[in-house]
């Protein structure tokens, strides 16, 4: 079966399923991938890229968690593309899909969430059978600083930090597309939860709480119709600073 990806904005598709997302953006040099989903995700990812049509040529990372990463080296050794971090997340890529745990420890244990969220026993199994701990490290990539326009890359996008899920989360912005790719910076459904909505992921899931709210205030830095693509949960249509204030208001679990 083909899996058609989902233009959710012109020249922007997403691909993954209903628990992870990540992007193709199309580019008159070429695709740019946002996010790399999970090795589960090959088949669609492939689908993808022969719907959209063109050669991959770059993979952007909003972050270096597993379900974020895991098709990053397919992509690097199979199709040619330069895989792109955040210099203060290269220590994960560099050191495979586990090592999160190391760099970014969550700030809060496991096991309450487990026992308190179904959604959280569910996530979890399903990103294990999707291979996102068993995913092959990343040998080769490129890294960034905060507000760099990656000039290498096609369509020149421009990061934005936003530290407190992982050190190095950041917005990948296309301000040509009118479009802000937020990783898990900012999600409209927290897998580890099940809760929607604007918001920031759980502290089972993230390393500093309290810098990823402070960090919210680099959406008000965004165009206002800029429309909000998620790791995790539907685009967000309403705008950057009202995502903003919602999920400011949210708070985190």
């Amino acid at each position: 079966m083909t899996h058609v990806p989902d233009e959710v904005a012109p020249g922007v598709h997403r691909v993954g399923d209903a628990l992870v997302n990540f992007y193709l953006v199309e580019t008159g040099e070429g695709l740019v991938m946002v996010d790399a989903g999970l090795p589960a995700h090959s088949g669609r990812f492939l689908d993808a890229v022969a719907w959209v049509g063109g050669r991959l040529r770059a993979v952007v990372l909003t972050h270096a968690h597993p379900d974020h990463t895991g098709l990053a080296e397919r992509a690097r050794d199979k199709a040619g593309a330069r895989v792109w971090v955040h210099q203060a997340d290269a220590p994960i890529l560099a050191d495979g899909p586990t090592s999160s745990v190391v760099h970014a420890r969550p700030e809060r244990p496991m096991l309450p969430y487990l026992a308190r969220h179904p959604a959280a026993v569910q996530a979890l199994l399903r990103l294990g059978h999707g291979g996102a701990f068993t995913a092959d490290r990343v040998s080769e990539f490129s890294v960034f600083g905060d507000h760099e326009v990656l000039e290498e890359v096609p369509g020149r996008p421009r990061v934005v930090p936003a530290p407190g899920h992982t050190p190095g989360s950041v917005l990948v912005v296309f301000e040509d597309r009118g479009v802000a790719f937020t990783g898990d910076a900012l999600v409209t459904v927290d897998p580890s939860t099940g809760c929607e909505g604007p918001r920031v992921v759980s502290r089972m899931s993230t390393h500093d709480s309290a810098r990823a709210l402070e960090s919210l205030e680099g959406l008000a830095t965004l165009p206002e119709r800029s429309l909000l693509l998620p790791g995790h949960g539907a685009p967000f249509t309403e705008g950057p600073r009202v995502a903003m204030i919602r999920a400011r208001a949210t708070g985190v679990r």
